[in-house]
């Protein structure tokens, strides 16, 4: 039964009663006759009771008693008849206007119409109702109801005006703050986040004590989150967390990582998001916290972390899932995992053929795959979409590189097809086909890939310095080779731009190129001027990543710091102190300049207030730990040792702890007391064994035990650290740091042995092509020729991605060469240039030189030509030239080369290049002046022994012929005993014994 229908029951109850007294003796009194319609119509026999309802309401001894007679009347016809409902409760509203039970009919009566989703009517009904007399609870919970009506029936506006009247009638009813909490829940259903905070606002403010405003949290930090303003929905979200139930704790500390996030406060959102990923167990949810991750590890550069969090987040079919699969892929890619990346990219075209991101990611797959030297597969990824290029957002860039590509895989004609489709569908004229070049080089400068994209801009600048792109193309040549570490070039062109273009309005931004470019060069003297120009007269450039000021504030200083300056570089350093960021770097380098003056007070206080100032800053550990070192290195070896301890409590489990408690055992061990450094030392053996210093401390306390005069056990103590930590990442490292020592002692036979005890028993393959190089250059220095190239070739087969692969191959094909296998050394130097094209001058020599012992003479001078293309002063190709020349029989024009590489070079090839000089003399039977190019080799170049040795050979040879025996049996004498171990010696005792 109805709240009403009871009040009213009771109030008829109390009615009839008073009347008990007056109407006992009356048999057929209207009470009796109510009493009895109003039982049959709780039975619900409503047609049964209708009889008595109307007797009683003839009857017009009693208004009241008629009224409600009349009341239950309408209830029981509009049971019987739901047709005519609205006309009984019309009638009822026409025969007592004033009744406070013509509320409770009309709100029945919306009610029904809700059933039916009318809303409509039921809005009309009630909103009539609203007119009639009720308590002041039930008209309240009726202007809510017509509220959450209007917002079933999608009337936003009319829905939050009643909400809003009911807090403004009836305030102190329970239903006003679930009003407004409704009113701003649905501006946030329409996106009118402005208007909801200021809704939630209403509310925190009418009823401050009330239940619902705890709860308006997580709304109204959500309308302040997508307003984009985060400090609000932080502070929003924070208050409300103690007072949510656990789904909308988990999507408000959510929304608090995300704030966060965007705020770039990347601690706590690192926090929250993993807050968050605690309070919930279902792994599809836990998805967006790494994929929110995954961008807070990318914007602080952490990579690989920013790629493991992406990967999380990449399971499913969803948007969340497409776009993690690509972000894994790029920040594989940005952190130098390219085979890595490359997986990544092809399981992203393998899960995903349609959705965001397929021309982005195939592109960047494509890009990936071509600088892995992948050609083929950057083809087959481009050509589908190269096929489609009328539906791409970006179809220029995407053949044009698909141009590249066909270029560097030597297709030409399809590259040349390939560029001329570019220029069709951009419509390029001739006039403008400067701009498509311009467009090319910028893309691969955007992709960097510098080296190809600087002669491009280059010859748009040629072609047309005047003009603006060309004046531009200057600027991104610079940078290009500046990116590329040309930076004497660089430095060149962007003087060249500065004095041509002084208005252009990147003029500012090269000469704080330019200031970089001689800062990267060393040259810092050279480097203050330009950044003080730009600092002092210049704007930043239009596309601003970084705070400009700050960042040339700080080389400046770092310019004069390296000058030794101190003075100078003290004020641009303590002008940025209060920078974000960079203003924990200046407060630090104050300090390291004030050390550097020898201030130590000074340099120990501003550390004190780095650490006060920043106490989050990257740098706090080092500040910490050179307050200590400054103690050190003054000899105040107690404060010292106070101090690192400090830097131990501070920071424990960290690298600096280690270092920290090593610097304990130098502290001691420089006060002369050596018990305590051993102990000291020992500490980072047992509390650090993976940290870098193990070494440096199993040194320690050889030192230490040195100076008590006891006996030396540090070999003891490194084999029992390796004992107790054998799989450890640290013992690996110490096992082939033995190695290593073992090598850099000289005794290369050992190190061989060393070398293979490692490779046998490690697992960490990230030193495995370091111990097999050194193995190989091991064997080498045995002449174990064959074992070295054993070794070499298993890194190459192994670890094709490895930075010593390169290398490897060079040095492969080095040694065929040396035993004589031209063409399996050809073949490396082959596989050499397509591993690496930063060893190209170093693979073309090698070509040269196989082409040139395999009598291949044509191929080999195409090859040290293109040596010289590269680098023109390159001796070693010069030499291959002059070699090619004299077979040639051109012995003048080779005479040239081996002349200049002489001249020029202080090394083997130059010993080679004189050498040479005297046989071609000889073979053209000049002798006095091959005597006289032969002596040079002696006197400029004696340190070579083995072409002083040959020299001497021939020497001996032209005096035999010339009659001078004794002069030559003496010469012959004298290389057997000076040179016993040379291919000259060898040739020398053979002539003795023949003679």
């Amino acid at each position: 039964m109805s709240r009403n229908l009871i009040s009213i029951c009771i109030l008829v109850s109390v009615l009839f009663y008073s009347y008990e007294g007056v109407a006992q003796n009356n048999q057929a009194s209207p009470r009796e006759t109510f009493q009895t319609g109003l039982t049959l119509f709780e039975k619900g026999l409503y047609s049964e009771a209708i009889p008595y309802f109307e007797e009683v309401s003839r009857d017009g001894s009693n208004t009241l008693i008629k009224e409600t007679a009349a009341y239950y009347r309408t209830r029981a016809l509009t049971r019987i008849d739901s047709t005519g409902t609205n006309k009984y409760v019309d009638d009822f509203l026409q025969a007592y206007p004033g009744s406070n039970q013509t509320a409770v009919l009309l709100r029945d009566l919306a009610e029904k119409h809700l059933r039916i989703e009318n809303y409509d009517e039921a809005i009309r009904r009630m909103d009539e109702a609203l007119n009639f007399p009720q308590s002041y609870d039930d008209k309240a919970e009726l202007y809510y109801t017509l509220g959450e009506t209007a917002a079933e029936a999608g009337e936003f506006d009319l829905a939050r005006d009643y909400f809003l009247a009911l807090d403004d009638t009836h305030g102190r009813s329970v239903w006003a703050p679930r009003a407004l909490y409704a009113r701003g829940r649905l501006y946030l259903e329409e996106e009118s986040y402005s208007d909801a905070s200021e809704a939630f606002e209403l509310l925190r403010e009418r009823h401050p004590q009330n239940a619902m405003t705890r709860r308006i949290g997580t709304a109204l930090g959500e309308s302040y989150y997508q307003q984009r303003k985060f400090e609000e929905a932080i502070e929003a979200f924070l208050d409300a967390l103690p007072y949510l139930d656990d789904e909308n704790r988990a999507k408000a500390v959510y929304l608090t990582a995300e704030s966060y996030n965007a705020i770039n406060n990347y601690e706590d959102a690192t926090r929250f998001y993993r807050r968050y990923l605690n309070l919930i167990d279902d792994p599809e949810q836990s998805r967006i916290a790494h994929y929110g991750l995954g961008w807070v590890f990318h914007k602080q550069d952490i990579y690989h972390w920013a790629a493991r969090s992406f990967g999380e987040a990449s399971s499913g079919e969803d948007e969340i899932a497409i776009k993690a699969q690509y972000y894994e892929a790029v920040n594989q890619k940005l952190a130098g995992r390219y085979q890595e990346s490359l997986n990544s990219f092809r399981e992203f075209g393998d899960r995903f053929q349609e959705g965001i991101f397929q021309e982005q990611a195939r592109f960047e797959w494509a890009v990936t795959a071509f600088e892995s030297g992948l050609y083929n597969e950057a083809i087959e990824v481009l050509l589908p979409l190269a096929r489609e290029y009328e539906t791409l957002e970006n179809p220029g860039q995407l053949l044009t590189f698909l141009g590249e590509v066909f270029y560097a895989n030597n297709e030409y004609t399809r590259s040349m097809e390939t560029f001329q489709l570019a220029e069709e569908i951009t419509d390029l004229d001739p006039a403008l086909k400067r701009q498509a070049r311009f467009q090319r080089a910028w893309v691969l400068y955007y992709n960097q890939a510098y080296e190809q994209a600087q002669p491009d801009f280059e010859q748009v600048h040629e072609q047309a310095p005047n003009s603006d792109l060309g004046s531009e193309a200057l600027f991104w040549s610079a940078d290009a080779n500046f990116q590329i570490e040309e930076f004497g070039q660089a430095a060149t062109q962007f003087n060249s731009f500065i004095r041509q273009y002084p208005e252009h309005e990147l003029v500012g931004a090269a000469k704080y190129s330019l200031g970089w470019t001689y800062f990267k060069m060393g040259d810092f003297g050279n480097a203050t001027a330009p950044l003080i120009d730009f600092l002092n007269n210049y704007e930043p450039p239009p596309i601003v990543l970084y705070p400009y000021e700050t960042d040339t504030k700080l080389r400046i200083g770092d310019s004069f710091f390296a000058q030794g300056e101190y003075q100078q570089a003290l004020e641009y350093y303590r002008d940025t102190i209060g920078a974000e960021p960079g203003g924990d770097y200046a407060m630090y380098q104050v300090a390291n300049s004030y050390y550097r003056m020898n201030r130590n007070f000074e340099a120990v206080t501003e550390f004190r207030r780095l650490l006060r100032i920043y106490p989050f800053s990257s740098l706090r550990e080092q500040a910490a730990y050179n307050i200590a070192y400054v103690y050190l290195n003054t000899g105040n070896y107690d404060q010292a040792i106070e101090e690192f301890r400090s830097v131990i409590s501070r920071y424990p489990n960290t690298e600096w702890a280690a270092r920290a408690q090593y610097n304990i055992g130098d502290s001691y061990y420089n006060a002369g007391q050596y018990e305590e450094a051993i102990e000291a030392y020992q500490t980072v053996l047992e509390e650090y064994p993976r940290s870098d210093y193990i070494i440096e401390a199993i040194d320690g306390i050889e030192y230490a035990q040195l100076s008590t005069g006891s006996e030396d056990t540090s070999t003891d103590v490194l084999e029992g650290f390796l004992a107790d930590n054998p799989t450890s990442t640290t013992a690996d490292r110490l096992r082939f740091r033995q190695a290593e020592n073992v090598f850099q002692t000289g005794d290369y036979e050992a190190a061989v042995r060393e070398f293979r005890q490692y490779l046998r028993v490690t697992n960490n393959r990230e030193l495995m092509p370091e111990a097999y190089y050194n193995l190989a250059d091991a064997y080498t220095r045995t002449d174990s020729l064959e074992q070295a190239s054993d070794a070499l070739l298993t890194l190459v087969n192994e670890f094709p991605n490895s930075e010593r692969t390169a290398p490897a191959f060079a040095e492969l094909g080095r040694l065929q060469n040396e035993m004589g296998n031209y063409n399996r050394s050809l073949n490396y130097y082959q596989q050499l240039l397509e591993n690496d094209e930063r060893y190209q001058q170093e693979a073309y020599l090698g070509i040269g030189n196989a082409q040139l012992q395999l009598g291949n003479i044509n191929e080999a001078r195409q090859n040290f030509e293109r040596v010289l293309s590269i680098n023109s002063e390159n001796n070693a190709a010069r030499l291959g030239v002059g070699k090619v020349l004299m077979q040639d029989g051109r012995q003048d024009e080779a005479r040239r080369f081996f002349q200049l590489v002489a001249e020029n070079s202080t090394t083997e090839i130059g010993a080679e290049a004189q050498y040479l000089l005297g046989e071609s003399y000889q073979s053209e039977g000049d002798r006095e002046s091959a005597l006289e190019a032969y002596s040079r080799v002696s006197v400029l170049f004696e340190t070579f022994d083995e072409w002083v040795a040959e020299a001497q050979y021939k020497t001996a040879e032209i005096y035999i012929r010339q009659g001078n025996r004794g002069e030559a049996t003496n010469l012959l004498n004298s290389i057997v005993e000076t040179y016993p171990d040379t291919p000259g010696a060898q040739k020398a005792r053979r002539l003795l014994q023949s003679n």
